[in-house]
């Protein structure tokens, strides 16, 4: 289980936290860790961390999960400037590592493993907002400020990922690599290790999370040999584990560190991007990932499926970003719940969000927001009319009528099948 959102904040899993730069704009507005460090400042940034730190992820939690039955092992999310600080961070997550302290040990005291992820690396790894900061970014303001002065801005057709190199998005190729953003990870490595290796919570590290599929593979494979050799020098008994790049190509991983004990491959899957379509085609996606994996377990070796879930589409909130989206989604109309109020309380600045205001900027290249105190969600799965039809649910509204809501019987279907197929 993902303790997402914790210590890399993501504004998909914790709207709470980003509620404040509703209508706001540039230099005022927050989209991912990076710019709420830089917005807030470390004493108001650090105020408000330690406030979601405390409340988003606790011992009470820690023991639902191993209550479960069902959970043995937990992945935490950690950035990188919790080890070697830079830019807006110092000051602004100063404690972040006593809380992780406090999770391992919850976790050793109730039986439960823990793989550090490095989930956010210095100048951006992917572009998303899950690397710390959604890199490939500009204010467009000033060519859309003739009705309402409305604030905007551009990411999705610009995004771009400086943690390896200079990136060029005209043939999605770099020009020159940067070693010393390599090089600062490689500590980092370092540093996670020399602090833990002797927690005997850890299960191992994963040394970056989703360097995406444009990052050169010569270069990403002699980091993860860096780094494997890193964390073998001192702590032999950890896994490691590497993320395919969105590349699960057994050309690319097959005979990858043939021969090097307690290394796996980590591939993410996903529905949430898919076309809407019926729940059997979904149910057939999932059980075919299964000949996937075997292929590359067969070519490579262990495979885990470090996130997955069983979302069919892409209404929650903010899933593609604060206030923006991929162009082209959602496929389909969401449902609109209440706005759920802070975890944290409500102290937190910008909640609870105000029922009488429609959407607010900034506005990115798509719709994802608040209106009218109400927010998108996934859409209901529906009883169907023809046992041959199975897309009753795309013609039908968002909601499904009283008497008509299948969703829990095509999610538990979904679930044994993805489980079954991972």
């Amino acid at each position: 289980v993902n303790l997402g959102g914790w210590m890399v904040l993501e504004p998909w899993i914790t709207p709470s936290l980003f509620y404040q730069f509703l209508g706001k704009g540039e230099g005022t507005s927050a989209m991912d860790m990076h710019s709420f460090c830089t917005v807030l400042g470390p004493e108001e940034g650090n105020k408000q961390l330690r406030r979601h730190w405390k409340t988003w992820v606790t011992e009470e939690i820690i023991e639902q999960l191993k209550d479960s039955g069902a959970v043995n092992s937990l992945r935490l999310p950690v950035g990188d400037w919790m080890y070697k600080p830079y830019g807006p961070y110092p000051g602004c997550t100063d404690g972040a590592l006593d809380f992780v302290d406090d999770v391992l040990d919850w976790a050793y005291s109730n039986g439960l493993s823990v793989l550090i992820d490095i989930h956010a690396m210095k100048g951006s790894q992917n572009g998303f907002d899950n690397s710390g900061q959604c890199s490939g970014f500009k204010w467009t303001s000033i060519l859309n400020n003739a009705n309402n002065n409305d604030r905007t801005f551009e990411h999705w057709p610009i995004r771009s990922a400086s943690w390896v190199g200079s990136f060029n998005g005209t043939d999605a190729t770099y020009s020159d690599i940067n070693y010393d953003n390599i090089q600062h990870s490689l500590e980092v490595i370092e540093g996670i290790v020399q602090r833990y290796k002797n927690h005997p919570a850890v299960l191992g590290i994963q040394p970056i999370n989703e360097p995406w599929q444009y990052t050169p593979s010569d270069v990403l494979k002699k980091f993860y040999w860096d780094g494997y050799l890193i964390v073998k020098k001192h702590a032999p008994y950890w896994k490691y584990i590497m993320h395919d790049s969105f590349r699960l190509d057994t050309k690319l991983w097959g005979g990858f560190m043939k021969g090097c004990p307690d290394r796996a491959l980590d591939t993410h899957i996903y529905q949430a991007w898919m076309d809407p379509s019926s729940r059997e085609t979904f149910y057939n996606d999932a059980c075919e990932k299964k000949k996937l994996i075997i292929e590359m377990e067969d070519a490579f070796g262990p495979v885990i499926v470090g996130e997955w879930s069983l979302a069919t589409d892409n209404c929650a909130m903010w899933l593609n970003g604060f206030n923006d989206n991929l162009s082209g989604f959602p496929r389909l109309p969401c449902k609109y719940i209440p706005c759920a109020d802070p975890y944290m309380g409500f102290d937190q600045p910008g909640t609870p969000v105000d029922p009488g205001k429609s959407i607010q900027g900034p506005y990115g290249t798509g719709m994802s927001t608040p209106n009218f105190g109400l927010c998108p969600v996934d859409r209901d799965w529906q009883k169907e009319t023809k046992e041959d039809s199975g897309k009753d649910w795309m013609k039908a509204p968002p909601k499904a009528p009283h008497g008509k809501d299948a969703t829990d019987e095509v999610m538990t279907n979904l679930a044994k099948k993805k489980i079954s197929a991972f």
